[in-house]
This record gives structure tokens, sequence and C-alpha cells, in this order.
């Protein structure tokens, strides 16, 4: 049995807790699966999948490294502007603008359904 095959599970399951960068790769006898998660709830439903293929983690054949990112995502309704945007989310409307600058050429100019990124405030 291939080890993507093994492991397909935990593939579905970064799959439906939108694992961006998701990277699936065997190397020798090793999977590895690497990814960044929106929340820390969505890293443990990854790992609660692996656990359920392996409950005393005795698999060597498997490296999982899923990371929380540190910003979130936003997106924009009929009538938000990005100031509105910045103070509901916790933010500096600078802090917002620079998290977008590849999606939003001209800050009062947004759009519904354009997808910004929301920095982690602090």
């Amino acid at each position: 049995m291939a080890l993507a095959d093994k492991y397909q599970s935990v593939v579905d399951a970064a799959n439906e807790h939108s694992v961006s960068d998701l990277n699936v790769q065997e190397q020798g006898d090793v999977l590895y699966i690497t990814g960044t998660v929106p929340a820390d709830e969505d890293k443990q439903a990854v790992w609660d999948a692996r656990t359920a293929l392996d409950p005393d983690m005795r698999e060597s054949d498997l490296v999982l490294s899923i990371a929380v990112s540190d910003e979130s995502f936003y997106v924009v309704q009929s009538g938000d502007n990005m100031t509105h945007i910045a103070r509901d989310n916790g933010v500096s409307l600078q802090a917002l603008e620079d998290a977008n600058t590849d999606i939003v050429k001209n800050p009062n100019r947004i759009f519904p359904g354009q997808k910004m990124v929301i920095p982690k405030a602090g």
C-alpha cells in the first residue's frame, strides 16, 4: 500500500479544514504532509485524523507539520469599507491595507466577494 493511500484520510481532513499551501510528498519511506490552517481547531482536526489511524503514534512513516496562520480572512460584503473592516476586526487601518496590497489596489474601492487578509492584532 502506498503511503499516500494509507494516509488519505489525513489528507482529506487537511482539505476539509482549509489547509493552505498543502504539500503532500513522499520521500523514501516517509510521507510528509505540511501546510497552514486558519485556527487551532482546524489543526486539531487534522491531528485527530492522524491519531485515528495510529492511536499510539507508533508509525514512523508520516511527518505531519501543520502550522496555525497568524492571519484570518474576511469576504467583503456590500456596503463594507476598509475602515469598518479594520475596526470590526480589531486591527489598524494601516495594518489591514498593508496585509492586502496584492488584493486591494485602491483602498477606497473594494468590492463584494473580495477575500481580504485580516492580520492578527498586536
